[in-house]
């Protein structure tokens, strides 16, 4: 069986994704990818620890990561999310300022514990305080400004398809560079991870 390529605007699941990450069909698309985008939401257990379900996309990003880099590819890891609008942010114990969300998501990325993502690939976002502010900032602050351009967006398969819409609607908006010729329009792909360390009820609110 021929596996389908992956096109712009895919979603693909860790489950299909991990277990066969060594062959051709994924090597060639993540050695494509200029930029993964991953996706914070709510309030860090610790500075250096994410809530669950996004220690959950960070786990799945720092595999990606460490085999994009056995094929000597080092794509840009942007953490994203300064805080969750309608809940106060973690407050630091040491100098009682707020911690960014984007800011515990990279500390776990690069003090992972089987595959740290090396310091100078990580960037933190830290102005956004929901997902459209997520894809403005990102495209505003990172990638008009660096010129990537093949996006992977990371998040959990309760957040995939909102955070879609949103990203699709942000990254199709033309701008001055795009109007030149020689200026690439954006590829977008989606990477939907595993939903764990909600409740049921927290699960279907968020759905």
């Amino acid at each position: 069986m021929v596996a389908v390529p992956i096109q712009p605007g895919d979603i693909v699941d860790e489950d299909a994704l991990l277990p066969n990450i060594g062959t051709q069909h994924y090597q060639s698309w993540l050695q494509s990818i200029d930029a993964i985008l991953l996706l914070g939401g709510g309030v860090p257990l610790s500075p250096t620890e994410p809530p669950i379900y996004v220690q959950r996309r960070g786990d799945v990003v720092a595999q990606i990561v460490e085999n994009m880099t056995k094929m000597h590819h080092m794509p840009a890891v942007i953490c994203l999310s300064a805080g969750t609008a309608h809940v106060p942010q973690y407050i630091t114990p040491h100098d009682g300022l707020p911690l960014w969300e984007s800011t515990a998501s990279a500390a776990y990325l690069m003090r992972h514990k089987q595959y740290p993502v090396p310091e100078k690939q990580v960037f933190a976002e830290t102005t956004s305080y929901d997902t459209i502010s997520n894809a403005y900032f990102t495209r505003t602050t990172f990638t008009d400004v660096n010129g990537w351009r093949r996006l992977l967006v990371v998040t959990n398969e309760f957040h995939i398809l909102r955070s879609k819409s949103i990203f699709d609607w942000v990254f199709n908006v033309p701008s001055d560079t795009q109007k030149s010729t020689t200026s690439r329009p954006y590829e977008l792909y989606y990477l939907s991870c595993n939903n764990v360390g909600l409740s049921k009820d927290a699960l279907e609110s968020r759905i």
